[in-house]
């Protein structure tokens, strides 16, 4: 099933093996790295990747060794987690070397961005970079504990004015990365001590602490397809959470039965709306399998 799906996407890297890829094996015009858990980022990153871009998952991206990529524009489009990236995402960024003329980044965030834009370009300067554009996308927020996803959906964000601009700017290789305020800086840095969460790695933790599925479960395994760690397994037809994890929701969100709840973390709440779940409607269920399944790389 996942080698069909390849063979008719724009995705890459569906091979399932680790690449040791010490020299590009080819140079691009546009290349933009995504990781996506609901879609909206990689409906962001369809989007800028145009008729000449080429696409490639973090989530498979990962496993090649030494990784080296060359292009003539190079972006990265992601989710901001607690106002930074995702694990998955700062670990690809730091054990990758980028050849490009022009780097941008694309955020994508439900209610706060704040110091997003400052921490990129601090992750691009330890690796002796500069990045030339960073911005921020308000979209569906998809964090279930503070958000119900009705409330979300019907919001207007604006995402088409927002969007085109940011095209324009990044296809007329624009310089501009998005200031951060000190009334942001201070918010972000109460969240933090308020949470208690790594500044790091604030996401970062075990499936099995975080979700749990429940009678509902048909053992489908989708779940496990969507997520980017594939931590997920089938124990007596039902799915039991147990490995590593982004909080992404990739798999709550994806799950056809609505069979997956979140388990209650203090100091944060319980769901507001059991039944409300998100994915990007420009997005299908099987680009998020095809872009974050690790079946191949487990087994």
């Amino acid at each position: 099933m996942l080698g069909a799906m390849c063979a008719g996407s724009v995705l890459s890297s569906c091979t399932g093996t680790k690449v040791n890829t010490e020299e590009p094996q080819e140079k691009y015009k546009r290349l933009i790295f995504f990781f996506s858990a609901t879609g909206n980022s990689l409906y962001i990153a369809k989007e800028l990747s145009g008729a000449e871009g080429t696409l490639k998952s973090i989530a498979q991206e990962i496993h090649n060794e030494h990784p080296v990529y060359e292009a003539e524009e190079i972006g990265i489009v992601c989710p901001i987690y607690c106002f930074i990236p995702p694990t998955i995402v700062q670990e690809f960024f730091a054990r990758s070397t980028f050849k490009a003329n022009y780097l941008f980044c694309v955020g994508t965030y439900g209610a706060n961005s704040t110091i997003f834009p400052e921490y990129v370009a601090q992750m691009a300067k330890d690796k002796g970079l500069e990045m030339n554009y960073i911005n921020t996308i308000k979209m569906v927020d998809t964090y279930l504990p503070f958000y119900d996803m009705e409330l979300q959906k019907a919001e207007d964000k604006q995402i088409p004015e927002n969007l085109a601009a940011i095209k324009d700017s990044v296809n007329s290789r624009e310089n501009f990365i998005r200031p951060v305020s000190e009334q942001e800086k201070m918010f972000c840095e109460g969240y933090y001590r308020f949470s208690g969460r790594d500044r790091v790695k604030p996401t970062f933790t075990r499936s099995e602490k975080i979700v749990f599925s429940t009678d509902d479960c048909i053992g489908c395994g989708i779940c496990n397809s969507v997520c980017p760690h594939g931590s997920w397994k089938i124990v007596n037809g039902k799915s039991v959470a147990e490995g590593d994890c982004e909080n992404c929701l990739a798999c709550v969100h994806n799950c056809p039965t609505k069979s997956i709840s979140i388990i209650p973390t203090p100091p944060e709440p319980e769901e507001p709306n059991r039944n409300s779940r998100y994915r990007n409607p420009n997005v299908r269920v099987g680009e998020i399998i095809l872009a974050n399944s690790q079946v191949n790389f487990n087994a």
